[in-house]
């Protein structure tokens, strides 16, 4: 409880002075936020209309409080673009991102986790060889190039699959394998190095000369001591997809997160771009704190540190 707590205050504290950045960097770091938005030859007239709707009228403290007050309500204002509220656009582009995220950390790890163990099983064995070739390979691919070439194969040429857009669970196919590809191949890395550390150790041995059949050895025993540090590097991956989905998104037209924060840098639609930014912050904080519960589970001495 104690750990708990010390994370939660933690979290408030960090996304307080997240908010803080983003609020301030908006609304203080231009000159005057209502021309940036519409730029130097907006219409005199719709820019102090825009200066009054964003209160550029009152002192940047009684803004920034009235905004705080907002986010904690879930009243993220108004998007100056889509003339629409804030929150709703969120609640829209959310799932998608999060579906996305931990469908290509899925993969990854269903891919990474067999090519692991082979190659700590079978040194110096041509799987081995194969698995870190192809691996170094994936680790050279960029995501959006791979996800053109998935399109060409999957969907222009076999028709098996979307292209583009959000229409069933089968349209994050394409781009979660897009994504996976390079985090395998190096938690494929990962894998291979936390279970060779593993089957090195005393209790390994000892567990050899019981006789226990090696399935049981390798998968109870190595791998539940590996699983901390392949947990952790599918934890930052994670993280980062949280927050950077943004090309992916865009090339499969997915409306997620990224493309809204895309869209919304593009057309200036500062007030939405707040709202985008501490709801990642967020998000990637509220994840981090699962997975030191989930690392804490899986190593109880962790809970003693």
């Amino acid at each position: 409880m104690r750990y708990v707590t010390e994370k939660i205050v933690s979290f408030a504290i960090t996304l307080l002075l997240v908010s803080t950045v983003t609020f301030f960097g908006v609304n203080v770091l231009p000159s005057d936020p209502a021309m940036l938005i519409l730029g130097t030859e907006g219409d005199p007239e719709r820019l102090e209309s825009l200066r009054q709707e964003l209160g550029l009228d009152r002192h940047v403290l009684a803004r920034f409080v009235r905004w705080l007050r907002g986010m904690l309500s879930g009243d993220m204002g108004r998007s100056i673009r889509y003339s629409v509220e804030i929150a709703p656009l969120i609640r829209n582009a959310l799932p998608v991102t999060l579906l996305l995220a931990v469908s290509a950390v899925g993969l990854a790890l269903l891919i990474s986790i067999p090519l692991g163990i082979g190659c700590a099983v079978r040194q110096g064995s041509f799987l081995e060889t194969a698995s870190l070739l192809l691996s170094q390979l994936g680790m050279a691919l960029p995501s959006f190039w791979l996800g053109l070439l998935l399109i060409n194969l999957f969907a222009l040429r076999l028709g098996w699959l979307p292209p583009a857009g959000f229409t069933s669970g089968y349209s994050l196919i394409l781009p979660a394998l897009a994504l996976a590809v390079p985090r395998a191949a190096v938690l494929t890395r990962i894998v291979r190095g936390s279970m060779l550390d593993a089957l090195s150790q005393d209790y390994i041995r000892t567990a050899r000369s019981k006789g226990l059949p090696r399935q049981m050895v390798l998968y109870k025993h190595a791998l539940k001591n590996a699983a901390v540090s392949i947990a952790s590097v599918a934890g930052v991956h994670l993280t980062q997809l949280l927050g950077g989905t943004i090309v992916i998104e865009q090339v499969f037209s997915l409306p997620g997160l990224g493309q809204l924060l895309l869209a919304a840098a593009l057309q200036r639609d500062l007030p939405l771009v707040q709202g985008l930014v501490v709801t990642s912050a967020a998000l990637i904080l509220l994840v981090n704190f699962g997975i030191d519960l989930v690392l804490m589970g899986l190593d109880p001495r962790l809970r003693y540190e």
